[in-house]
């Protein structure tokens, strides 16, 4: 029986999310040029297609399969819920159990200012026009008059995030990296946030080795370039979650979900 809700096309395995792979199986499945399908493979998370009919979730399973990308068609109804994002700050929330999903993402946040500055003529323009005032006696003013301008500037950040998800009970619990208490570290304790995040992440990692990763965490823990992360909001790191919880559900994880 069809699911009322649709299908949806998933990759079948967390390690092999690359984005270029799947835009080029995806041009030659729907057969457009490649650049056509880059955006919607980077903008998935694991998550190929959705709201399909059955047979077309199949077909494009099969096909993708043709095309050498591994991929699972479910019910949309399979997916896993989210359970709402609990803020923790201190590492005896976060180790009080081992968690099964240890995911991570880099986020830029730009922020725009807009300030009122009067311009005018400069210091040296200044003088020049008295010079020729002296010299010509005409009052002729170099640079304009002095008048308030509005400027605008953008300031951008990378704040990094990780969401933590548990078992028994069903839960998650996500990092502010910037507002997290990084005592803990001790002598290890950096001058920076980042460092310190980084070093939180791999911690965690190697407390609870059997917890998938999402492509955040092998980002940091591979010691890969930030700029390679690809996360524009933490709907991306949602939507990427969601993609590995049911995979955990669909393929087992020893029960881990």
């Amino acid at each position: 029986m069809s699911d009322p809700g649709g299908f949806a096309v998933l990759l079948a395995r967390p390690e092999a999310r690359d984005p270029m792979v799947l835009a080029k199986a995806l041009a030659a499945v729907r057969k457009t040029p490649l650049q056509d399908q880059i955006v919607a493979a980077k903008n998935g998370w694991g998550i190929i297609a959705e709201n399909l009919g059955e047979a077309e979730a199949q077909n494009l399973v099969q096909q993708l399969h043709q095309a050498g990308v591994e991929s699972l068609a479910l019910p949309s109804s399979s997916f896993v819920p989210l359970p709402e994002a609990k803020p923790a700050a201190t590492i005896e929330l976060l180790m009080a159990a081992q968690p099964v999903l240890v995911a991570a993402a880099g986020i830029t946040i730009t922020s725009t200012t807009t300030r009122t500055v009067k311009e005018g003529p400069s210091a040296a323009q200044k003088v020049l026009s008295t010079a020729i005032l002296l010299g010509t006696g005409l009052p002729i003013k170099i640079g304009g008059r002095e008048r308030s301008v509005e400027k605008t500037q953008q300031h951008s950040e990378l704040i990094f995030y990780l969401d933590l998800l548990y078992k028994d009970p069903f839960r998650r619990l996500r990092v502010a990296a910037q507002h997290f208490d990084y005592s803990f570290l001790k002598e290890r304790k950096l001058y920076q946030i980042f460092g310190n995040f980084k070093l939180l992440v791999g911690d965690l990692a190697k407390a609870a080795p059997q917890a998938w990763r999402n492509h955040g965490t092998r980002v940091l823990l591979e010691g890969k370039p930030m700029q390679t992360m690809g996360y524009g909001s933490l709907t991306d790191l949602e939507r990427e979650t969601r993609w590995l919880l049911t995979l955990m559900k669909t393929v087992g994880d020893h029960g881990a979900v």
